[in-house]
């Protein structure tokens, strides 16, 4: 049997491992390192863009209501409507997750299974709908009272304020914006206090001042010479407590102030006169503007403020200052108004004593009106409402196919001679309505009818310089001239065959003026309608500027059946004054 013979590691060989452990060691852990060290800077070079492993965006719903609980009751509101996701502040957040330290960024990008972050979504809140939101809730709490202050004679009383309540804003937007993150569907709002926005000590100071202000007369003094006293009850009359702040201003309200030491100085006051345009035939001359001399408003508050204000001396200095002419000289011969332009003349026809007078009336509100530049004139603005108030007598209005009493009548005569004259300066017509049927003493195609709260007649200065209208009138004719400085403007038109005939039938109309309830048929002329277009060519030193048409439709003079007010009814026409 033979024996195993054992080998024995030389003893030598052990003793070596044993000298090299400790500086093997040590090596390996320095190795291990250095790895993990590039591997961490490799992937965090890798991770600079993107969100750490291990961050995660909190999921939202915004596409669904939430029920605010307030007082008893409940107020559903869409989450969309009040917040929007941003984006771009979420993914900023998502970016900077936990890279806080190198430790937490080496923690994710090491390790196997990374700690999980998570973010939630960066919300902006719509400040709009957020408003609207506080706006009406707030109609469910006590609105706060601020002290009042008022004079009772010449004793200033104040009424004590009251707290109120306010929603709590920031809880309850708070609230709503946790509910999104954790899907609840009901948030609870609160009320906070709230103080008035004016308190009981701001109206008592306010007090005191004015039992100050209404102690003694004020003397108003000008050039060196009292004028005038304001006493303490006149001073009651044109004090005023106006809020500022949280705080009340014991102040005079100007207008009444004025009013109250305007006598005082009527020896030296003088109004200003506009400067003014002369016609002598064709051509047109400035008249000088002259300056006024008046009030220096300001001034004039202050000085009887300061004094008002003094226990000691209450006399106030008045201050008068030049006031301009609203249209100066220069301003006039800028203009550049120098000479006729056009003008066109309508006969009044058959009219009666009342429609004359509003056709001088109405050419009187248009007589000197001055079209700038670029400006639009406007019938209905410049001449104003059509009242009895204003001098408007009573004449008729078209009505359908009918002429009808009513106040007024006259303006269209009035509007179609000033079309004309637009017409004929090739002026832009920006609006311009017929009359409802034809009426042979105006020119075909070429009236104009205007109401009150209805149709206008409107036309702008494109001109370089500014126009001037003036008017003249007998009982029988009306003139308006245009004048300006020629620009080398001509105007052709042509006007087109009647077409589009149509002959008269019933028609319906509403009469306001009428007996309530009240129905009858008014026989007509029984002349046609028909529609006609007037083609206006403008130019200028033979270059064409502008063409435009003008289209007019007219109605069949038939019979027509008016109704009273309450009367039952069909197609009414709209009454357009005539």
């Amino acid at each position: 049997m033979a024996i195993p013979v054992l080998e024995r590691v030389p003893r030598r060989r052990r003793r070596s491992l044993r000298l090299f452990a400790p500086v093997l060691v040590p090596a390996l852990l320095v190795l291990a390192a250095v790895a993990a060290a590039v591997t961490f800077l490799v992937r965090d070079r890798d991770y600079r863009g993107e969100a750490l492993p291990g961050v995660r965006v909190v999921r939202v719903d915004l596409n669904r209501e939430v029920a605010i609980a307030i007082s008893g009751r409940r107020v559903r509101v869409p989450l969309n409507r009040l917040f929007r996701l941003d984006r771009a502040a979420t993914a900023h957040a998502a970016l900077a997750a936990g890279r806080g330290s190198t430790a937490s960024r080496a923690a994710a990008l090491l390790l196997p299974l990374p700690p999980t972050r998570k973010v939630e979504p960066v919300l902006s809140l719509r400040r709009i709908a957020a408003a609207v939101l506080v706006q009406r809730l707030n109609l469910l709490a006590v609105p706060p009272v601020p002290a009042t202050i008022r004079l009772q004679g010449l004793d200033p009383v104040v009424t004590r304020g009251r707290t109120g309540t306010r929603v709590a804003e920031h809880a309850l937007f708070a609230a709503l914006r946790k509910s999104v993150l954790t899907g609840s569907s009901t948030v609870t709002a609160t009320f906070r206090r709230a103080a008035p926005s004016i308190s009981d000590a701001a109206a008592l100071a306010a007090a005191r001042t004015a039992r100050v202000v209404l102690s003694a007369p004020v003397s108003l003094r000008f050039r060196g010479r009292e004028v005038g006293t304001l006493s303490p009850t006149r001073l009651a009359s044109v004090v005023r407590f106006v809020p500022s702040g949280r705080r009340y201003v014991v102040a005079f309200a100007q207008g009444p102030l004025l009013a109250a030491v305007r006598p005082g100085l009527d020896a030296w006051r003088r109004p200003a006169k506009n400067a003014g345009f002369d016609v002598s035939g064709a051509s047109v001359r400035v008249v000088p503007s002259k300056s006024g001399y008046d009030l220096d408003p300001g001034s004039i508050v202050g000085s009887v403020t300061a004094a008002a204000y003094s226990s000691a001396d209450r006399s106030a200095e008045l201050v008068m200052r030049p006031v301009p002419a609203a249209l100066t000289t220069r301003a006039a011969q800028a203009l550049g108004i120098r000479r006729d332009l056009v003008s066109y003349t309508t006969e009044m026809g058959p009219s009666s004593a009342n429609r004359v007078h509003n056709v001088h009336l109405m050419a009187d509100y248009i007589d000197g009106t001055i079209i700038r530049p670029g400006e639009v004139f406007s019938f209905n603005r410049v001449v104003g409402p059509r009242t009895p108030q204003r001098g408007f007598l009573e004449g008729q209005m078209i009505v359908g196919s009918l002429l009808l009493p009513a106040i007024g009548g006259g303006v269209c005569q009035t509007a179609t001679t000033l079309f004309n004259d637009a017409f004929e300066a090739g002026l832009p017509v920006l609006e311009r309505v017929n009359h409802g049927f034809f009426i042979s003493h105006y020119p075909l195609g070429r009236d104009a009818t205007v109401s009150w709260g209805g149709p206008d007649l409107e036309f702008r200065n494109d001109l370089r310089h500014g126009i001037l209208i003036r008017s003249s009138y007998t009982d029988s004719t009306l003139t308006f001239t245009l004048y300006g400085a020629p620009q080398g403007r001509t105007v052709t038109s042509v006007t087109s065959p009647q077409t589009k005939w149509t002959q008269p039938n019933m028609s319906y109309a509403l009469d306001p003026n009428a007996a309530p309830g009240s129905v009858r048929v008014v026989s007509g002329t029984g002349e046609a309608g028909f529609d006609v277009t007037v083609d206006r060519t403008v130019r200028e030193h033979g270059r064409v500027i502008r063409r435009d048409s003008f289209a007019s439709h007219y109605i069949p003079v038939g019979p027509t059946t008016i109704y009273g007010p309450g009367a039952k009814h069909y197609d009414f026409v709209l009454p357009k004054t005539g």
